[in-house]
């Protein structure tokens, strides 16, 4: 028999792609043996999936094709997740749960929700425009979590853990100084990537549009939250 709280996890797993138990037990305030728990009976149930792919890393939860329906979110298709992707699911993850509780009363969008709202509406929710594809579709870019304010204002918050090239790079930081559906983007990002974060923003005249902070600093959250309140 599942639970309110298990239909929760579930479905909470399911929108943003993957999370760990930690994740879990930050995002729905639950105790360690509760948490692992309720997780081991949603494996056994088919509702949830664990994979661990790098070794003495605490392996991620996937939704099933079977817990997605359950929850009504077929449509998100079952998240895949590589070896060469896990660490930044992980982080995506932990700042998902971060930006929970340090901005209450807004709403956490993951890449897959954004794709999904954005076929839906057929405009632009939190995506950046690139340019075109060779059929004359837009080529989008779009983050890996957005912040709706309850205000309406749209956030975009990139996690970057490695250095993409100069050009490509630039690209998107001049795609999001265009996106006027977006308030402002912020990067999560590790130091060297930072660096080069911060040159493709010079380079694109972006610097009132995109704010890079760290990765590995909690409080580095929070100031999303003072930096959009002073907005406000």
């Amino acid at each position: 028999m599942q639970t309110e709280k298990d239909a929760g996890i579930v479905g909470w797993i399911g929108r943003l792609g993957a999370a760990d138990a930690e994740h879990v037990m930050d995002r729905f305030a639950m105790g360690r043996s509760w948490a692992y728990a309720r997780l081991s009976r949603l494996v056994k149930d088919g509702l949830l999936e664990q994979r661990t792919l790098l070794y003495r890393r605490p392996g991620l939860y996937l939704a099933t094709a079977d817990g997605l329906r359950w929850q009504g979110l077929g449509r998100l298709g079952v998240y895949r997740v590589s070896p060469g992707g896990f660490q930044h699911a992980q982080e995506v993850a932990t700042a998902a749960v971060a930006l929970h509780h340090a901005l209450p009363g807004w709403e956490v969008l993951s890449e897959r929700e954004i794709r999904i709202q954005e076929s839906d509406r057929g405009e632009l929710v939190a995506s950046a425009r690139l340019g075109e594809l060779p059929g004359g579709r837009p080529a989008l870019h779009r983050p890996d979590l957005a912040l709706v304010a309850p205000g309406g204002s749209t956030v975009a918050v990139e996690v970057e853990l490695s250095v993409k090239a100069p050009r490509r790079l630039a690209a998107i930081c001049r795609s999001w100084a265009r996106a006027r559906h977006i308030s402002a983007v912020y990067y999560l990002a590790a130091p060297a990537v930072a660096r080069a974060v911060e040159r493709a923003i010079a380079e694109t005249r972006s610097e009132d549009r995109i704010v890079v902070l760290p990765i590995d600093q909690p409080e580095a959250l929070d100031a999303i939250y003072e930096l959009e309140a002073s907005h406000a």
